[in-house]
């Protein structure tokens, strides 16, 4: 009798080309959904450690933010998370289960939504799981489908195993850019950390892990912060917009030294982020430029922007996070010469605000 061949099973074949090209993971989702008679397939990852991900085949996108608007990991609130945390559930999770798991929830929110949406029944299986992240492959099905059969939940169980490798598959590629793009910037000798979905560092150079012993920069709990509290929340702030999408620039953040200059200038930028992409790849780039600044700092705004020394000088303290009192009185001069001086540094570089003119000072300068 033919048997066949290892490799063939077409299921193996669309997950492992979803990892490989993951704008085909749409197609794989709804595959598995039309196979098992279910209006929908899900992918879905959330966690402390994770960013949050909700792909769904078929669905009205109205669902999306009004799902946003429900915290879909607590337990207490949505069916599905309290299912799979009952105890010796099985490898499949199915309605049996979420009828149990409904029974204790605090809120009719999730009900109401799966209710309005039609997607009240499904089975569930998780693809990865730790303490800080969860992915979970699941079909949502409606009224005219029913419960899901046994024979179905054999059959997604089945590709569940093709989709978890697929996940895998994809998380391993994904998280091998950081140590490409690590070993990109250690070759030009840059100070460099990369961030992951979250804004936790997923990788550094050699140069930026020297610089933790010798600044007070510091990674904590993963994420890169300051000793300094004004500091980490401005590292913080320049993280979430790099980060979040759509992931755009942020303004330099400048570390004085005990001298009022600039220390670090710590520059974010996002990096390009492809459709379909599982949050494991890398998100951002720091990059950290060390040094003080010197006359040729000084030279180069006067000569990109026509400053006079003196306001070359106030623009870079200003950059250094000195207060505009204490840079009036470093350079002797009254609070109210002090503004006269800025308001040309902002006509002469076409600023009209002060994070500009910090974020114009980083890149000049270095």
């Amino acid at each position: 009798m033919a048997t066949r061949a290892e490799g063939s099973d077409p299921w193996a074949e669309l997950f492992l080309s979803a990892a490989l090209e993951p704008d085909k993971w749409p197609d794989a989702i709804k595959a598995m959904a039309v196979a098992t008679g279910s209006g929908h397939g899900q992918l879905i990852g959330f966690g402390p450690g994770a960013s949050s991900f909700n792909w769904i085949s078929d669905i009205d996108t109205s669902i999306i933010p009004i799902g946003a608007a429900i915290d879909q990991s607590a337990p207490d609130l949505n069916f599905r998370v309290a299912a799979d945390r009952l105890p010796d559930r099985p490898a499949i999770v199915h309605e049996a289960h979420y009828d149990m798991a409904r029974q204790s929830l605090r809120s009719q929110d999730y009900l109401d939504m799966c209710s309005d949406f039609d997607i009240f029944d499904g089975c569930q299986a998780r693809l990865v799981a730790s303490n800080d992240q969860m992915v979970g492959l699941a079909l949502l099905r409606n009224r005219r489908d029913g419960r899901t059969s046994q024979d179905q939940r054999d059959l997604f169980g089945h590709i569940a195993g093709h989709a978890q490798a697929a996940v895998r598959l994809q998380q391993a590629i994904e998280q091998q850019g950081f140590a490409l793009l690590s070993g990109t910037f250690e070759s030009m000798d840059r100070a460099c950390w990369l961030l992951d979905a979250t804004g936790r560092v997923g990788g550094m150079t050699p140069r930026a892990e020297a610089l933790l012993s010798s600044s007070r920069i510091r990674v904590s709990d993963g994420w890169l912060a300051s000793e300094r509290a004004d500091e980490t929340r401005a590292i913080g702030r320049a993280m979430r917009a790099v980060i979040d999408p759509p992931g755009r620039p942020a303004d330099p953040v400048a570390l004085a030294d005990d001298a009022g200059g600039v220390a670090i200038m710590l520059e974010f930028h996002p990096l390009p982020a492809r459709p379909w992409a599982l949050p494991f790849a890398p998100r951002a780039i720091v990059i950290a430029r060390v040094g003080a600044q010197t006359e040729r700092h000084i030279q180069a705004l006067t000569r990109t922007f026509r400053l006079t020394p003196a306001e070359a000088d106030i623009a870079i303290r200003l950059s250094a996070g000195q207060s505009r009192k204490d840079i009036a009185s470093a350079r002797d001069v009254s609070v109210e010469t002090l503004k006269v001086q800025l308001r040309s540094i902002y006509d002469k570089t076409g600023c009209n605000r002060e994070s500009q003119l910090v974020r114009i000072v980083g890149l000049i300068s270095h």
